[in-house]
């Protein structure tokens, strides 16, 4: 994940890199809060309390709790088996148990409920599959609320959606202003606007700007 760290008295991109990513020709990688690359003539105007983001060491990005609560909010959260929208099995934060609806063939764990973080450890362990799309798709580096804020957009809508979408062209192009836009287009379902993918999408795209949900 890539590390925040604030600009105190007499930094320079050059000499973080070298003391950080032990480079100082690394500083290109250094980028702003908005996941931008320092242009040479913003690397040469810090200011002391900025913010800015190393890049990842080692290891793929992870959701932070902020990014499953933001999920949570959406997908809602049950602690007993109930049947989704499209009538199927389903535990926990939208956990898919079974095609079709509740039969009795649940397995035990699942009959007489679970608890809250039971439900969690399932969560993060579905999610991680978004998390290896976000991870494998994007070129540009991203910030722990821009990760979150697709991970979660594709903890929705899925791999195909995300991988063929104008909003992944415009991010890898480094257009990280157009994000929150092309999100907001993503609120149909059979052809109809869902309200509650609209608020989603405008949750989504606030997080990815770093605003507060």
């Amino acid at each position: 994940m890539n590390n925040s760290y604030k600009i105190k008295a007499g930094d320079t991109l050059s000499a973080i890199a070298l003391r950080e990513l032990g480079n100082a020709n690394r500083w290109q990688e250094i980028t702003h809060e908005n996941g931008q690359f320092f242009t040479e003539a913003e690397a040469r105007k810090l200011r002391i309390g900025q913010i800015i983001y190393l890049p990842a060491k080692e290891g793929a990005y992870k959701i932070s709790d902020r990014g499953l609560e933001l999920i949570i909010q959406f997908e809602g959260i049950f602690l007993n088996l109930y049947n989704c929208p499209a009538n199927h099995a389903t535990i926990g934060v939208g956990h898919l148990v079974h095609y079709g609806p509740i039969n009795g063939s649940e397995p035990e764990e699942f009959k007489c409920g679970i608890t809250r973080q039971r439900a969690m450890e399932i969560l993060r362990t579905d999610v991680s599959g978004a998390e290896v799309v976000v991870n494998k798709l994007v070129k540009v580096p991203l910030n722990q609320n821009q990760f979150d804020a697709l991970v979660s957009f594709v903890f929705n809508l899925g791999e195909t959606n995300f991988a063929n979408s104008t909003l992944l062209r415009k991010l890898n192009a480094s257009d990280y202003d157009a994000v929150p836009s092309e999100l907001n287009r993503w609120v149909y379902a059979k052809g109809k606007i869902l309200p509650g993918l609209v608020k989603r999408r405008l949750i989504e795209g606030k997080l990815f700007q770093g605003n507060a949900f």
